[in-house]
């Protein structure tokens, strides 16, 4: 074994075979830098738009509506009152002046809102972001075989009233072929 450890290390003394394993270094530094090191954090940066959103909800309540009714073919329209609604970390600074002459009196009051940031790896400024609000849901319409009974139509209304979170009024219920 010993043998075997001199004689790699006699040829690693060789100038040729240093050079190629100082090359081998650096390329392998340089690849580092292109090569992604911390995946879930771009995930995580990634912003859930409100299409997706809205995409997300009408699939869930597609497979809600398949499940009660036992229908193949349903429709589901969800209609959003906004978008996503973002609250960032913020100082405000508020200030007042009150003169008062004579007769009358003024009063001047300003409200200075910073918003609190970041300084990222790579030099820009990030708003610190406290919370994210999803959009609320305006309206449901649903389209299925068997829309149009009276009890399975009370059964979806229901079941889409509790998973939602919404009232009656929002949902539509309607037969289709």
């Amino acid at each position: 074994m010993n043998d075997l450890i001199k004689k790699y290390l006699e040829k690693l003394k060789n100038p040729r075979v240093l050079i190629i394993i100082g090359v081998i270094g650096i390329a392998l530094i340089f690849l580092s830098s292109f090569i992604d090191q911390n995946p879930k954090a771009k995930t995580s940066a990634e912003e859930f738009s409100t299409e997706e959103y809205k995409e997300s909800l009408e699939k869930d309540v597609a497979k809600l509506v398949k499940s009660i009714s036992g229908s193949r073919r349903v429709t589901v329209v969800i209609t959003l009152e906004s978008g996503m609604n973002y609250q960032y970390a913020d100082n405000l600074e508020e200030s007042s002046d009150t003169k008062n002459d004579n007769l009358n009196t003024a009063e001047k009051s300003e409200t200075k809102q910073n918003y609190i940031t970041v300084k990222n790896a790579d030099g820009s400024e990030t708003a610190i972001l406290i919370s994210k609000q999803m959009p609320e849901i305006r309206g449901v319409a649903i389209v299925c075989e068997g829309g149009d009974n009276a009890a399975l139509n009370q059964k979806i209304q229901n079941a889409v009233m509790s998973a939602l979170n919404i009232t009656s009024k929002r949902v539509y219920i309607a037969g289709g072929n």
